[in-house]
């Protein structure tokens, strides 16, 4: 521990994960906010899995609390930034994590209702949550957003139609709250993961038949990604941990690549057989 984060007053949503030998974006990034100083709100639609989170949180000496929200609801989207300022008496950085994919299809297959259900989950939530957190940090004097994105957003193609675009508006989204806000001290950056190793990218890759299983995607992480392995949830953390700090005080707007660098040859064309 760094104190990096010491005395900052942090809320993740999307905090929990289901029972896994990977870690998720969602819990590295909670638990490394509260390692490095922070009080965190650990947010999550499943009561078990924002508990499980806030329980390895305070096991290592940190302090946590569970929030139980939907973010496909408005008014949860509102509710978990009043409680969590309640709790804490005020809220320094917002971390948007949750995101779906498990409805996605190519363009001629999507569902209408799918696709409306990923607008609201992936894209519509972090509006709603960095719109009712502003105000907040506008009377503090200043705060820091960070919206959990992918690579898939600057990209094209592939099953994962609606997810890819409904990320591309959270970078629009991201971008928009960074010049806006800036006057009031108020940061907004977007992390943009690809070739991360979690139960989630697992489960969104093998169900839309991208690769059979985990096994095939590391050996696929080997070839295609320049660093040669695929990377894990903390390397995600540790970049929205940057961002989230004073460190970062000016970087605001930013996309930031955790990818190996495979965006740096994201212009190589692999074509099916």
């Amino acid at each position: 521990m760094t104190d990096r984060m010491k005395g900052k007053r942090a809320v993740v949503v999307g905090a929990g994960q289901p029972e896994s030998d990977l870690l998720g974006n969602g819990r590295a990034i909670a638990t490394l906010l509260a390692r490095e100083g922070a009080e965190v709100c650990a947010v999550d639609r499943d009561p078990d899995r924002a508990a499980a989170t806030v329980k390895q949180i305070i096991a290592e000496g940190g302090k946590a609390h569970a929030i139980i929200a939907d973010v496909g609801s408005p008014e949860d989207c509102a509710r978990l930034i009043e409680e969590s300022r309640g709790i804490m008496g005020g809220i320094d950085t917002l971390v948007n994590v949750v995101a779906i994919n498990h409805v996605d299809a190519d363009p001629l297959k999507l569902e209408v209702a799918n696709w409306q259900l990923m607008m609201d989950v992936n894209l519509r939530a972090i509006w709603l949550t960095s719109r009712a957190v502003v105000p907040i940090m506008q009377k503090q004097g200043g705060g820091s957003i960070t919206n959990i994105s992918t690579l898939g957003s600057r990209t094209g193609g592939g099953s994962l139609f609606a997810y890819s675009i409904s990320k591309a508006g959270v970078n629009a989204v991201t971008h928009s709250f960074a010049v806006s806000y800036a006057p009031f001290g108020i940061r907004c950056n977007a992390i943009l993961p690809s070739w991360v190793l979690t139960p989630h990218s697992i489960e969104g890759l093998t169900r839309h038949g991208i690769v059979p299983n985990r096994d095939e995607l590391e050996a696929r992480g080997s070839r295609f990604v320049p660093l040669g392995r695929m990377g894990s949830a903390m390397d995600v953390a540790n970049a929205v941990l940057f961002v989230s700090s004073d460190e970062a005080g000016f970087i605001t707007g930013l996309e930031v690549p955790v990818d190996g660098g495979a965006l740096a040859i994201i212009g190589r064309y692999e074509r099916k057989d």
